[in-house]
This record gives C-alpha cells, sequence and structure tokens, in this order.
C-alpha cells in the first residue's frame, strides 16, 4: 500500500508550464497536501483537548479547544497581543518573544474581532498553508527533472514531520517556515535584492534564528556580482537591512526598557542548568555533552528528572537530541550527495547550530526538535531518500511520523510540558 496520493502536477508541467499555471498548480497541490497532514495534527489536537487528562491533574477536564492549541509559549504571544511587552530583569518577560506573529495576531483579532486565541491559530495555518504553497513552488522550480514522486514526498515529509505539530498551534514556527522557504524560493527566482533583503527583515522579527537568512542572502550577492568593487557598496546597503527586522526590535526594547538585548536577557531565566565558564561550556558543546547528557541518569539533564511519569516512547525530552541529531545527518548526506545546493545548506547549518550553540547546554536540548523542524531543507534530502526508496519502506516511514505527529500534537493539547 502507497499512501504517497499522486501529485496534480508531473514531469511536463514541471518543465513546460508557464509561471501562472506552476503557480496554479503549487496551490492545488499545497492546500492538497497541507490538508492531508494537518488533519492528521488536528485529530490528535481534538483527542488531547477532549480525551486526556493533564499531568496532575486536580480539576475536571475542561474541554476548551482553542485554549489547548495556546498551550506554554501560545501564553506568552496572546499576553503580547493583549498587553504589550514587559521586562522584568528578576524573571521570565516575555520580550523573549519576537513581534511579527503576535502583531499579525494583533491585526487579525482588531479586522474580525475574533478572540485572541482565535487569531492567532489563523495566522499560523494561513502562514502554513502558504508555506506549503511557496514549497511546492520551489521544488517546481529547482527540481524539474527529479522522479514524479519526489514533490509528493518532500511536502508529506515536510507536513508528517512530528515536531511539526507546533506549526499548528499558537506559535511562530510556520510563519518562519513561510519566511525561509520564500527567501530561497526568491533567490532561486532572482528577485530584486531589496525584496529579499525585506524577507529576511521580516523572518528576523519572527525568529532570533532569522539571521541565519542574512548569509543565503550575502551568498547570492556574491553570485551576481562577483567583483569586489560590485559586491561590497550592496553587501553594505542590503544587509543592514536584511537585520533590520531584528535592529528594530533591539531599538524598541530601548526606547521601552533602556536595554536593547532584553531578549537576550531574560532567555537567562529559561535555562535548567547553571551557568559555567565560556571554554568549559565551548568544550561541552564541541563534545556533544548536551546531547548524551539527556540519556546520562547521573546528569541534571536526564529526561527522568523533568516528567518521570512520560512515557520514554513519547517524551520529546528524551527524543530531542535524536531529532537534532537526525536533522544534522540529513544536512551532512544532502551537502556530501549535493542534493543541497549553496543556499539551502548553508541556511540548514546556520538554523540548527544557532539554537545548539546558544541554549542547547543551558536548556538541556529543550525544544531542539522544534528548532529542527523549521530547517526546511532537511525535507528536501528526506524527499530524495523516499522517493528512491521501495513504496512499503516509504508508506511506513510516513505512517510513524503521523503516529508521533497525531500524538504530540494530543500531549500538548492535554496541557503535557512538550518542549
Amino acid at each position: 500500500m502507497n499512501i504517497i496520493p499522486p501529485s496534480p502536477t508531473g514531469d511536463a508541467a514541471h518543465t513546460q508550464s508557464p509561471p501562472s499555471a506552476c503557480w496554479r498548480d503549487s496551490v492545488v497541490t499545497g492546500l492538497l497536501y497541507y490538508y492531508l497532514t494537518s488533519l492528521v495534527a488536528i485529530l490528535g489536537t481534538f483527542l488531547g483537548s477532549d480525551y486526556f487528562a493533564p499531568p496532575n491533574a486536580t480539576e475536571p477536564r475542561k474541554h476548551d479547544f482553542l485554549r489547548s492549541v495556546t498551550n506554554w509559549d501560545g501564553q506568552f504571544y496572546k499576553t503580547i497581543m493583549l498587553q504589550g511587552y514587559t521586562f522584568d530583569p528578576q524573571k521570565q518577560s516575555n520580550v523573549a518573544f519576537f513581534p511579527a506573529y503576535p502583531l499579525l495576531g494583533r491585526l487579525v483579532m482588531a479586522l474580525t474581532n475574533v478572540q485572541p486565541e482565535t487569531a492567532l491559530m489563523i495566522v499560523s495555518h494561513l502562514a502554513l498553508v502558504a508555506a506549503f504553497v511557496v514549497l511546492a513552488a520551489y521544488v517546481h522550480h529547482r527540481f524539474s527533472d527529479t522522479l514524479p514522486q519526489f514533490l509528493p514526498c518532500v511536502l508529506l515529509a515536510f507536513g508528517l514531520f512530528p515536531t511539526t505539530f507546533y506549526c499548528r498551534m499558537a506559535y511562530s514556527e510556520s510563519l518562519f517556515l513561510l519566511s525561509s522557504i520564500l527567501v530561497l524560493y526568491a533567490i532561486e527566482r532572482r528577485w530584486p535584492v531589496l525584496a529579499i533583503a525585506g524577507i529576511v527583515a521580516f523572518a528576523g522579527a519572527t525568529r532570533l534564528v532569522g539571521v541565519a537568512l542574512v548569509v543565503p542572502l550575502v551568498l547570492h550577492m556574491w553570485h551576481r556580482w562577483p567583483r569586489l568593487q560590485h559586491f561590497i557598496p550592496r553587501a553594505i546597503v542590503y544587509s543592514p537591512l536584511a537585520c533590520s527586522g531584528i535592529l528594530a526590535f533591539m531599538a524598541y526594547q530601548f526606547a521601552a526598557f533602556g536595554e536593547p538585548f532584553a531578549f537576550v536577557k531574560t532567555q537567562d531565566h529559561w535555562r535548567i542548568r547553571p551557568p559555567m565558564p565560556f571554554m568549559d561550556k565551548l568544550i561541552s558543546l564541541a563534545t556533544l555533552e548536551p546531547v548524551w547528557s539527556v540519556m546520562d541518569s547521573r546528569s541534571p539533564c536526564c529526561w527522568h528528572r523533568h516528567g518521570s511519569d512520560e512515557n520514554p516512547l513519547f517524551s520529546l525530552h528524551l527524543a530531542n537530541p535524536g531529532y537534532f541529531l537526525f536533522a544534522a545527518a540529513l544536512i551532512i548526506l544532502g551537502g556530501s550527495k549535493h542534493w543541497l545546493s549553496s543556499y539551502e545548506l548553508w541556511l540548514a547549518i546556520g538554523l540548527l547550530l544557532i539554537p545548539y550553540l546558544t541554549r542547547s547546554h543551558e536548556m538541556c536540548m529543550m525544544s531542539m526538535g522544534r528548532f529542527a523542524s523549521v530547517v526546511f531543507p532537511i525535507y528536501l534530502v528526506l524527499g530524495q531518500l523516499l522517493s528512491r526508496l521501495p513504496p512499503g519502506i516509504t508508506t511506513a516511514f510516513l505512517g510513524i511520523s503521523s503516529v508521533f505527529l497525531a500524538s504530540y500534537a494530543a500531549l500538548f493539547a492535554s496541557g503535557y510540558p512538550l518542549f
């Protein structure tokens, strides 16, 4: 049995269709795979919100779907929408969360008069739909000579990757994914550099790792203007523009709190392990100690210490190092096989390395599975693998991914601390 549905496009469409037809096909394809994969996550969410008891529950279960999809970070985004930013140097503050996502949520709430939870979900799902469409268009253009099953495999790998359940919750993952895919699509289609820099700036206002998109932009400028006298002036102009999303957020923090790095300093209150000397931390990161510590019973990072009642099969804390290593292996494979372009490779390295270097030690690899889910070039590598494997193995892999996607969504919706 093969669970990969036929793609609405064929080889001829890849190579002969005019741009309008390509986009029409991409919209149809993107909507189809958004629906098929999101149905799995949404069903899991309904199951968790209605039937799963939250951990250490002392009150009767409240069947509130909207509340269940805005757990954890979603509550911070909701607070930003309703009350704005706050910063207290002595405790966790919502200034740790970047503004693009909650501002769009506020805009939707103002235009439609819906609840803040609904507004955030509208932004998340519209961004996810658009991400599927742009990814389909990107594959159409960049991989026009690949096997016909490659596009379905990429979209299914993307939609069913277990930790993409966050893309269906009140989190900024889907908006950032859309931005990063759109940047590489714009580079591939040779859009004006000003437009590409603007998208990078928006990504930087969505997530801190948006700075990783500056590397493909600079590389693209070098490829377009390889002479230094042409490259340097453009790099001087467009690189700061590409960073303007983060710079604007820093300027706001300085004006509001007198501290441009408030979003960095408040992260010190999100940690499991205490600070350590820089060189010791560097050695720890170089030896992958944060990865192994999750399974070390003597370490404060051991997964048993953070939810001892969790089933190890569905413990995201235990699985986070696995998702990180899996993503790293796919990046290495994609680079060695030349399946990834230089833009895709450097973007993937940056998106995975930035959170590892900055937060993996302090947080004991927590959220690394979520961070890995936005490294979209890994889905291109997975597509290459799945399109070459026997259909039965591909089906089994995607089926197992679906089970974990639905299970994580259910646990998240029921209130389990999935980080």
